[in-house]
Formats: C-alpha cells, structure tokens, sequence
C-alpha cells in the first residue's frame, strides 16, 4: 500500500518502512521480482550473487529532502556465451543506470535550469527541498535531448545577436504551431541552404527583407514560396520618407517659423548670437551650444569641399575621421542639416504655468508670493524651482533687501508666448503616414505650410498613403499602377524604395495575399532576448538552444512524494 502510495507509477517495488531522520525522509525499499533479466544476452536469471544499497533522491515531502535506500541484488547470468557474468537489477522507471536521482526528481531539476537558468534555478531548487549547484543544473540541460522535428510545412526564419554588432545567429520557427525547431550558429545563406536541404516538405518560408535569407531559401528550397514580412515592407517605406525629409530639413524649419509667426501675428525679432532675448550674456550652456553648432557647420562646409574636388564618401570619411552614414547625409541634405531640440518634458510646474504668465502680465513679480498661491492650488515642488522658473522672464537683475519707499516699481515684462519648436524629421515622417483623421489641428497646420514650401513633401504623403491602403486591403493589382506613378514623379528616395520592391517582387506579392507574417517570429527573438539578459550574457549557444528549444514540448507532469493521490 506504501508503495502505491509513493511510487504509483513503479511495480515490483515494496516500501519496508519511511522514517523521519533529523532534517530528512528516508524510504527504505527493495524489488519483490524473484527473476532478474542480463542486460546484455536478455535472458531470465533466478540466481542470487549479492546484493548493495543504492541511494536515490526523490523528490521532497512537506518541504524536507526525500531519500530512497534501496536494496539492489546482484544476479548471476547462467549462458555460457554471455560475457555478462554477474548484474544489478535495474528499475526503469524508478531511476536510470548509474543515476544518482529518481526520474521524476531528474525531471522537475530539468524543469527548473530550463525555465531558469543556473543559479535561479538552484536558489528555487532549495527553496522546494531539492538541494543542487548551479553547475548540475546546467550540466543537466546540456545533456537533455532535444525533442524530435516534424514535418514542417510553413517556416519562419529571423536573426538575433549573440554580442550586438559583432555576432548573430538564426531562429527557425514552425509558423503553424508557434514553436521554435532549431537555431543555427550564423545568418549566413550557406547555412540556412544546407538546413533546408534536409526538410524538403517546407512549401513556404516567411522573412525579412534580408538578402541572405532570400538567397539561402532559392538554394535551399527552390520550389517553396517566399513571403515578405510585412512590417519590414511598410518599415521600409517609412525609412524611405524620413530619407526625404531629412533631405528637406530645411523646409520643416521654415514651415515651423512660419506657423509660429501666424501664432504669434508678427514676425519675431532677429535675435544676436551673443546675446539673448533680454540683452544678458548667454549663459555657458548656450555659448558651448552655439560653439558646437559652429564646428558642425564647418565640419558640413568641409565635406562639401571634398566632395566638389572629387572624392568619393569613403575617402572623405578616411580624411576627416567621421562615420561614412554621417558624410553621406551631410551629401545628402540640400542644406547644412541643423538639430532639432529635444521636446520639453513635462514638470511639476507644467499644470501652473498658466496660472504663473497671468500673474506675472498683472505685475506680480514676488517668487514667494506667487510659490504661495501655487501651492495653495496643489504645486508639491520646492520654491527654488519656481524661483529658477521666474527668472527667465526678468529683464533686470534683482537686488537683495527691501525695495526703498519712493521708487517706482519696474514695468511689468510680459513673458514671450511659447514657441513652436521644429519638428525632426521622423516626427514628421509619422504626420504624413497617419491618416488625416487622427492629426490634430496644429500638425495639420504645420503640414499645410509644409505643403506651401515644399510641394514634394504632399506628393510624398499621397503616394505613400496609396501604398498603405493598398497593403492593408490586400490591392495586388494595384502595385503596378503605384509603381508607375512613383517612377513618374521621380523622386529619388521613393524610387529606391521601389527599385528594393522589384528586387524582391515575389516576395512582396506574396506578402499582400498571405496570410504568414513574421510576427510570431519576432515575439520569439524578443524571448531570445530575455533569456540572454537573464544569463547576463554569459550562456553559449548551445545553452541557449536547449533552452529555446525546450519550449516546443511542455514538461512532463510529475507529483510530490506523498503527496496523498493515487
């Protein structure tokens, strides 16, 4: 009854007796089998030899250590011809040959470095009364086969970094079952050619834009069906905007100052560039920007020399030491590309700032006062912020002490209006591809003055917008009509956008009627990801497979010892 009750799943097995013994169970058991089969000849033998104890650990009871003393016999094996003279009797199902562990301990120690790691793994293991090092774990779930690989019919195929910008490996996903079946040491099109070569019953194949995965699936898989992710598509579409319009920084600035003149009513006032809007000195951070600023811009004038007196992106880049990507925008731009201020962030005296250029226009000009009724309003911020905050507005510089009895107070300085900053060209880049419903009044404004100066940038937007609807409505013959007009207007980074399309036409075909996408390939990569940060980066590739792979199949129930089901 004993054993039934422990060892459901074990026969031949009889528990004597389970006993507490300081911190520990102890379950002393033997095999009730009178014959024995030779592992070696399979023949049945009746005669004893000997018999040892082996200790197994199993897994724990009400939180404590569970181990298992069992009596193992020794069996004499009677065929002259076996080379087997003497053997053990084995349980199977118990425990492994030589194993210092019973199955189902061996299996929840598996679970716990799969899910975990190495020293997780090790701490949880402690923690449920089965003590292990780290080291065991990860021993364990290298030597765990890997489950086997079916038929797969629909593949997903992405990289990932192994050690970012130096290193990269694949992932390979059966689409159908969203279960990783393999990782290749490389991104190479040799590789993934050489691994398809051995799955001929793959019919598609879903990717990125990436050339070599392209290539690697013609080799490997001639007769099977490409298909274009999706997102990458319209990932390339927007790229190619941006190029645009970093091309056109220019006019986003000009299409800013004027929607800020049409708020204001009046064109602003010339400011110096050694002096602010108040007459002061500008302050070090403002001198060490307008310094900064200086030698980029002669840094640009230089590479336009260079590339007037013929030479090449790469020598100019060689000659002055900068990144090739930064020469070629410089080359790129029609104008000395300027940084767009970052957005201001929102502070705690955000919500009172209203409140704050009311009473300093009705001539308030007292920090303390006005930290006062602030914070009679709910401001939880120290008055040296609303101090540093009002002193933006002051065009004369204050004096210590009481104001004397007989001077005027000074006119009150009206703080400026706030500004429109100008718009990067990735922000812009989302104004043109969103519907026009969902911008609000002010970027349809600045879009409309945008549209005044640069009449390409409302070209840009409509061929891009088309391109997106027919994506998203599945239009296949309607990509020939747009390819048409892209290639009449003659703009060149849509043009380029359409030359990578040709490149690549079936796939994208593909892409507007299929139904696969890449999507449950890249919540793989992100997974991918996790696990590397949580082993600090320092699990090899082979580590890293099994536990990437160990997700396919679920992980076989086991139950406590004694736990009290049958």
């Amino acid at each position: 009854m004993l054993a039934t009750l422990l060892f459901p799943a074990v026969a031949h097995l009889r528990v004597d007796v389970a006993v507490r013994l300081a911190d520990q169970i102890v379950v002393l058991a033997r095999r009730t089998g009178r014959v024995a089969r030779c592992p070696h000849c399979r023949h049945r033998s009746r005669q004893i030899h000997s018999h040892y104890e082996r200790r197994l650990g199993d897994l724990p009871c009400c939180g404590s250590p569970v181990t298992i003393r069992l009596r193992v016999r020794r069996f004499v094996c009677d065929v002259p011809r076996c080379p087997r003279r003497i053997f053990s009797e084995q349980l199977p199902t118990l425990a492994a040959v030589r194993a210092r562990r019973t199955r189902r301990a061996h299996d929840r120690l598996l679970a716990y470095g799969l899910a975990q790691g190495g020293q997780p793994g090790a701490r949880q293991a402690h923690q449920d009364g089965l003590p292990v090092s780290r080291r065991t774990l990860l021993r364990l779930v290298r030597a765990a086969p890997c489950p086997a690989v079916g038929p797969i019919r629909v593949l997903g195929v992405d990289d990932f970094s192994l050690r970012k910008g130096r290193t990269y490996a694949t992932i390979l996903l059966d689409l159908e079952t969203h279960r990783p079946i393999d990782i290749l040491p490389d991104r190479t099109a040799q590789t993934f050619a050489a691994w398809l070569a051995t799955h001929p019953e793959i019919e598609v194949i879903s990717r990125d834009r990436a050339g070599a995965y392209a290539d690697g699936a013609r080799q490997g898989a001639p007769d099977a069906q490409q298909v274009a992710d999706r997102f990458h598509i319209l990932k390339n579409l927007s790229e190619a905007v941006q190029r645009f319009l970093s091309r056109k920084h220019a006019s986003l600035k000009v299409a800013a100052q004027h929607l800020s003149q049409e708020r204001q009513g009046k064109a602003p006032p010339p400011a110096a560039e050694d002096h602010d809007a108040g007459g002061r000195r500008p302050t070090r951070a403002r001198q060490e920007h307008l310094a900064s600023r200086a030698r980029r811009v002669a840094r640009y004038e230089e590479v336009c020399a260079l590339r007037q007196a013929g030479l090449s992106v790469r020598d100019i880049a060689r000659r002055l030491g900068l990144n090739r990507s930064t020469v070629a925008g410089y080359l790129h731009a029609e104008g000395f590309p300027e940084r767009v201020p970052r957005a201001p962030r929102l502070g705690l005296l955000t919500p009172y700032e209203p409140y704050l250029q009311h009473r300093w226009a009705a001539g308030c000009h007292n920090a303390r006062v006005l930290y006062e009724e602030i914070r009679a309003q709910g401001f939880r911020g120290a008055a040296a912020l609303v101090r540093r905050f009002l002193a933006r507005w002051r065009t004369q510089p204050g004096r210590p002490g009481p104001t004397p009895r007989g001077v005027p107070p000074p006119a009150p300085a009206v703080p400026p209006p706030p500004s429109i900053p100008t718009k990067s060209p990735r922000q812009v880049t989302w104004l043109l591809l969103r519907p026009a419903a969902e911008v609000d009044q002010d970027d349809q404004a600045f879009l409309l003055h945008l549209g005044q100066i640069c009449p390409e940038a409302l070209a840009v937007q409509t061929l891009a917008q088309q391109f997106h609807t027919l994506f998203m409505t599945h239009d296949l013959p309607g990509l020939d009509p747009w390819i048409t007009a892209v290639e009449q207007r003659g703009i060149p980074e849509l043009l380029g956008f359409v030359a990578g399309i040709q490149r690549d036409r079936a796939a994208v075909a593909a892409a507007f009627i299929s139904p696969w996408s890449q999507g449950q390939t890249e919540g793989q990569v992100n997974k991918i990801k996790l696990l590397e940060r949580s082993m600090f980066g320092r699990a090899k590739l082979d580590l890293l497979r099994q536990r990437v792979l160990a997700a396919r199949e679920p992980v076989r129930k086991t139950t406590f010892a004694g736990s009290g089901r049958r």
